[in-house]
């Protein structure tokens, strides 16, 4: 089985290297690793919030994740800081009081710029899911130099609804790029322009294993990370899958697993912070949502 491609090992891939064909979703084993962050119900970071929604990693390895109420909505946008230089379970610790931004919408994913047309870094947000909660807005959220949290504006994108979103630096030669995913289907934008025009659809049919729900995606300088989660239809023993492409939307890699435990652990949103990739996992039936290593 092939194993993720992190940052490090993707500057080393000449262009011409050939993709072997992905294994069956069968083949897949566990690729859950250390947890980096719990978040019980009760903690004031949600502020009674119950669904962990999208998450991104920003400046200087901040994170920032959306919690919502389901579909009753109402979200919040929390900022956790680094504490310390030590990757372990206590990597974040939440930086004041959620703020609310009922513009939100469902929050399915977020996407960092650290430099929004020019204005200094933000945060996107996609407002809506991909059947439950349509909608083909996205919020853009301001960042002080610090990564404050700032004032907002709406963007209405020409592409409809869209419910996975990213953005790379470092793709197209370093000009920077966007991914966005409508259903199987996924969709690029130069990272200069404004968000309103401009997008290009390069793949309709990216592979899925099964019938499984989108959630957020993540993006580097070569590929695209694409997250499925289970649902109301998975068998008690589905898997959440974990999908990567390159940006013409090839299969890369398409069996990372990462196990449903009888339906309860549910992945949102994948991020890096360098090297290192992350999950959000919404955890049912009132147990502390996680953030986790997504193993190599």
């Amino acid at each position: 089985m092939k194993r993720l491609l992190s940052i490090a090992s993707v500057l080393g891939l000449s262009i011409g290297t050939a993709i072997a064909a992905a294994a069956p979703a069968s083949a897949a084993t566990d690729r859950t690793g250390a947890e980096r962050l719990n978040i019980p119900n009760s903690s004031a970071c949600r502020a009674g919030r119950t669904v962990l929604e999208g998450m991104v990693a920003g400046p200087g390895g901040q994170l920032y994740i959306i919690f919502s109420k389901g579909s009753a909505g109402e979200p919040v946008l929390s900022r956790w800081l680094r504490d310390g230089s030590t990757w372990d379970g206590a990597s974040w610790v939440c930086s004041g009081a959620p703020v609310s931004m009922p513009e939100l919408g469902h929050g399915n994913d977020l996407a960092y710029n650290p430099n929004y047309l020019g204005g200094g870094p933000a945060l996107i947000a996609t407002q809506g899911s991909q059947s439950a909660f349509p909608d083909d807005d996205v919020t853009i959220v301001h960042l002080g130099s610090d990564g404050s949290i700032g004032s907002t504006q709406v963007v209405d994108l020409p592409t409809g609804n869209i419910s996975g979103l990213c953005y790379s630096a470092t793709a197209a030669g370093g000009a920077g790029k966007y991914a966005a995913r409508r259903l199987g289907s996924l969709w690029t934008h130069p990272g200069s322009g404004a968000l309103t025009s401009g997008w290009t659809l390069v793949k309709s049919n990216l592979t899925y294993h099964d019938n499984r729900s989108d959630q957020g995606i993540d993006c580097s300088e070569n590929y695209i990370w694409n997250t499925n989660s289970i649902n109301t239809n998975t068998p008690d023993t589905g898997w959440n899958w974990v999908y990567q492409y390159n940006w013409s939307g090839g299969d890369v890699e398409s069996d990372i697993g990462i196990p449903g435990n009888n339906l309860t652990d549910e992945i949102e949103d994948i991020t890096h912070v360098g090297g290192e990739f992350f999950v959000g996992i919404n955890r049912n039936g009132g147990l502390a949502d996680s953030v986790k290593v997504l193993t190599e």
